[in-house]
């Protein structure tokens, strides 16, 4: 009898399911809930593309069947997937995210990826070979960056990476992204801010039935990189224009908080 129950502890903790949205805190969540959910009840990042390249835009993605069967029995499913990819698993899940400043969170994008082995993506060997401004400005012009850097939290509440339908940022207007993913913050049990990660993850567990660690942990910071107010008024220019639906979102989430 204890032996059984020793193996169901894990149905103790609420099912879940995480928005993580790229360099909002995301990893440093998954890794305390890898403390508390044994390792086959819980996926992160890519996992949900299994094989597939995460830092791609999604474009030779499909949803199957096969897929949802799959992760339905996976009780913490997060990973870098978007609201409409999400929305299949949500019911009967406690269902978050998080959001961080829109500036800071592009220039932590960039410098984390400017710091990772070139050799695994694109991505990262893009931001080690670009200047920040360079890289910034194929944001505004080029897919293959944009959806990474161009109001990506927007994107990714408005219907994201992994959708159904298999849409991109260029299917939508700016206005319906900016509405939809409004619209959505109400679908989330819990809305959580990297500003405000200690307070908000520990909510966050409390409401899954886990002890919040005593223990801090923070995964993949970049200490040392360059912050807004670092940075010349060209280069602001060019983070503003890349998150003016993302600073409009951002600010609406925290008035819903007060």
């Amino acid at each position: 009898m204890r032996f059984l129950q020793k193996l169901d502890t894990n149905l103790d903790k609420k099912s879940a399911i995480f928005v993580h949205i790229q360099k909002t805190a995301g990893t440093s969540i998954v890794n305390l809930a890898r403390q508390h959910y044994h390792q086959k009840h819980i996926i992160s990042h890519g996992d949900y593309l299994e094989k597939a390249n995460h830092f791609t835009s999604d474009q030779d993605f499909r949803m199957d069947e096969q897929i949802i069967s799959n992760l339905r029995n996976v009780r913490f499913l997060s990973g870098h997937f978007g609201h409409d990819f999400a929305r299949l698993f949500m019911h009967g899940r406690y269902s978050f995210t998080f959001l961080r400043d829109p500036i800071e969170r592009v220039l932590s994008f960039y410098y984390f990826c400017k710091n990772r082995d070139a050799n695994e993506f694109e991505m990262y060997r893009l931001c080690q070979q670009l200047p920040l401004n360079e890289f910034l400005r194929m944001g505004l012009e080029q897919s293959e960056v944009s959806s990474f850097i161009w109001n990506n939290q927007v994107w990714q509440l408005a219907c994201g990476f992994g959708n159904p339908e298999n849409r991109g940022l260029s299917s939508f207007k700016p206005k319906e992204l900016l509405d939809l993913s409004v619209k959505h913050l109400n679908d989330y049990s819990y809305i959580g801010f990297a500003e405000t990660f200690e307070n908000d993850s520990d909510k966050i567990f409390e409401d899954l039935g886990v002890v919040p660690p005593k223990e801090r942990i923070t995964s993949n910071a970049n200490p040392g990189r360059p912050t807004a107010k670092d940075l010349p008024r060209s280069t602001l220019d060019l983070l503003e224009q890349l998150t003016s639906l993302d600073q409009i979102l951002y600010e609406k989430a925290w008035s819903l908080r007060a």
